[in-house]
């Protein structure tokens, strides 16, 4: 009986704890983030240097500049995507066109 209490899957309650130990840990891992976020918007709500209608003009404007240096650079790379799929289908073409080639080449050595 003594080896059955060391037999950590049985102390610890159960025979497959990890998982429930893991879904344990993720919700208060969860918690505590939350918890942390809350009071980090608080003290930051607390502690601004500007005022609420400065605050919501800054982030506006910030988001803004965001959202149109995002764009341009979605654009860009779209373009260069579009350019590599031109590339690509440039050189499968050119590849099937000496494959067909050779292939003719061949069955007219073989006739």
């Amino acid at each position: 009986m003594e080896a059955r209490w060391q037999d950590p899957r049985i102390f610890m309650g159960g025979i497959y704890p990890q998982k429930e130990n893991f879904m344990n840990n993720t919700g208060r891992t969860t918690l505590v983030f939350l918890t942390g976020l809350g009071i980090g918007a608080g003290l930051a709500a607390l502690f601004a240097p500007r005022s609420g209608e400065e605050t919501r003009e800054w982030i506006a404007d910030t988001a803004e500049r965001k959202f149109k240096v995002l764009r341009r650079v979605g654009r860009r790379s779209f373009r260069q995507l579009q350019d590599a799929v031109a590339e690509g289908e440039e050189k499968v073409t050119g590849v099937l066109r000496n494959g067909k080639k050779a292939l003719e080449s061949v069955a007219a050595k073989l006739d």
